[in-house]
């Protein structure tokens, strides 16, 4: 694969002592099995080639793809909706089962002209070299609150920023995103917006019944275990759960892994709040404030939210159950 940040993290791996396996790299632990493979693209059927925006100004080269299998010990036996509320805490990746075993998969598209190589390639090498040690802990952690403390002690990863996130980058988010249309505002460590799903009404401010999905990123939130970092999440105008919501998240997260040209899949839609909604998290590790990384992670849930705008939601009905159980 001819592409800068697949040669980098080759350049980053070539001295540590993993397997190397058809197309990537295999990390064999007591704890689990790790997978990082770089895969081209498939081609574009005859009478789609070219025909998206993407194909023609920036062609898709492949998918770096993020696999771990969990040992079984210590686990909790995760019922479907136990491994969904799992998910809402999920960090590089969503967890599933397979054959018995919890797994944990997550996905990063790579293109022609990469507009951020070194946070592209240093994304993927975190998700790679994090999955198995803070997706075990995760898991581990749900057992009791004590579990949850030992892990979060075992990593002892810092839960404060020494210099918190500048007000004014996240007020500068706040107008960008006013300016595109967007109902939007921001806190001392928070920016959030609502996106239409349906219909005219840009929020629920102004309409309680607004069918608006809020999209919020918090900087410099700690995580029960990974550490301090950005947590993104999109809240859906859900009043009720859907039929089998915990089916639900694991049919959207399946959908989003057979997506190639796509923003990373490195969240998860998973249970959230004491209703058991069907949400979408997403938690980065960072020891420090990145840029204006705290937009970016925005625009990535705008982009997913307009994803399930255009093929999984029902105007006035909410999330359209048949067509997620008929894709995935």
């Amino acid at each position: 694969m001819n592409s800068e940040v697949a040669e980098r993290i080759h350049k980053a791996l070539e001295s540590h002592p993993l397997e190397k396996i058809d197309q990537g790299y295999r990390l064999n632990h007591a704890a689990g099995t790790s997978t990082l493979r770089l895969l081209p693209a498939r081609p574009l059927p005859e009478a789609t080639a070219g025909a998206t925006a993407g194909a023609m100004d920036n062609p898709l080269l492949g998918i770096a793809q993020i696999d771990t299998e969990y040992r079984t010990g210590g686990f909790p036996a995760f019922h479907a909706a136990g491994l969904q509320r799992l998910n809402a805490m999920s960090v590089h990746g969503a967890y599933y089962l397979a054959g018995g075993r919890l797994r944990q998969s997550a996905q990063f598209s790579l293109y022609t002209k990469e507009s951020a190589v070194h946070l592209a390639t240093q994304s993927i090498l975190n998700a790679f070299g994090g999955q198995l040690p803070i997706g075990r802990s995760t898991a581990l952690g749900t057992a009791s609150a004590a579990a949850l403390e030992q892990q979060r002690a075992h990593h002892g990863l810092p839960r404060a920023w020494q210099k918190p996130i500048a007000e004014e980058a996240l007020k500068a988010t706040e107008t960008m995103l006013r300016e595109r249309g967007l109902a939007a505002a921001h806190g001392p460590d928070a920016v959030w917006a609502e996106f239409v799903l349906s219909g005219e009404c840009p929020s629920r401010s102004i309409d309680p019944n607004a069918e608006t999905a809020l999209l919020q990123v918090h900087a410099g939130l700690p995580h029960p275990v990974a550490g301090v970092g950005y947590l993104a999440t999109i809240s859906l105008p859900l009043t009720k759960p859907p039929g089998d919501p915990a089916e639900i998240c694991r049919r959207l997260n399946a959908l989003e892994l057979l997506q190639e040209d796509f923003i990373p899949r490195v969240g998860a839609w998973g249970l959230h709040g004491p209703n058991d909604l069907p949400g979408y998290s997403c938690f980065i590790p960072a020891a420090e404030p990145f840029g204006d990384f705290h937009t970016t992670m925005m625009w990535w849930c705008a982009l997913r939210a307009a994803w399930i705008r255009d093929r999984y939601w029902a105007p006035a009905s909410g999330l359209d159950t048949e067509r997620i159980m008929a894709a995935a």
